[in-house]
């Protein structure tokens, strides 16, 4: 790959990983407490001192300070039996304002459902953060499954449809940027899934839409729009996805990825996009 054109470090989360722990404006310590709050999912939500510091590779010192603020302002709650924590009310008061700003989750909601009813799977909306996907919205129907992200989730770029499709969605060169960021990062998952992003982008350039089935879970299948505008600023995109085993090529090309094109079009006439 070539290298990427220069990045306006304006822009901070533009700025490469190892450089930006280096630079003079990054506060270290804010980054770290904010780290702690990642470190918590659905899957892990308790967590002690001796976990957060084996994640973050931190002192169990500084460990505990943080986590004695970030329960004294509301981020994190402790249990007094375990000693464990848990994510406090306060992370919802940080995402709500995003979130209700988002007028296309209100825009979407009919479509999204209507769709995902039809195909008995769940449609969602996401955006990128750094290096993954974070889905905005998801809507699904009377079907329960284990398909269906969370608000909040987060899924990889490299391997699954909605992240090369948010791929797709950004300018030349934002996109060679973001892949030399992946490059670096993740070079065994670069070398694996590389061939892939390049097809879905041909796909996307030539159905509007791409499919990956078994890259992110074998079980799963899923299509992917990209918006050709902006959210708010945002990159978004939509997908659609359902068992690998209640579907096949012919369905995800003929039907299912030309009515989530069709929904995407009719949304982005909706915002005036």
């Amino acid at each position: 790959m070539s290298d990427p054109m220069p990045v306006d470090e304006r822009d901070p989360s533009a700025i490469d990983a190892a450089a930006l722990a280096d630079h003079p404006s990054f506060a270290s310590t804010l980054a770290n407490g904010l780290a702690i709050l990642g470190c918590f999912s659905g899957g892990e939500p308790w967590l002690g001192n001796k976990d957060i510091a084996q994640r973050l590779g931190l002192s169990k010192p500084t460990v505990s300070r943080l986590t004695f603020t970030l329960i004294a302002l509301g981020y994190l709650r402790r249990d007094r039996q375990t000693g464990k924590y848990q994510l406090g009310p306060a992370v919802l008061s940080l995402g709500y304002p995003l979130l209700s700003q988002l007028t296309i989750r209100q825009i979407a909601a009919e479509d999204l459902l209507d769709l995902a009813r039809y195909a008995h799977g769940p449609v969602s909306v996401g955006a990128r953060d750094r290096l993954q996907v974070v889905y905005v919205e998801t809507s699904q129907g009377k079907e329960t499954n284990a398909t269906k992200p969370g608000i909040g989730s987060t899924r990889p770029l490299l391997r699954t449809a909605i992240g090369r499709a948010l791929l797709h969605a950004h300018g030349d060169a934002e996109r060679m940027f973001i892949e030399h960021r992946l490059q670096q990062a993740m070079p065994e998952e670069w070398q694996t899934y590389e061939v892939g992003l390049k097809e879905a982008y041909r796909q996307i350039d030539r159905l509007g839409f791409c499919i990956v089935a078994g890259d992110w879970r074998p079980t799963l299948a899923a299509v992917a729009v990209p918006m050709r505008h902006p959210v708010m600023g945002m990159q978004l995109a939509f997908n659609l996805t359902v068992p690998s085993y209640a579907t096949n090529e012919e369905q995800l090309t003929r039907d299912l990825g030309p009515r989530l094109v069709e929904l995407v079009r009719r949304i982005e006439q909706k915002l005036g996009k």
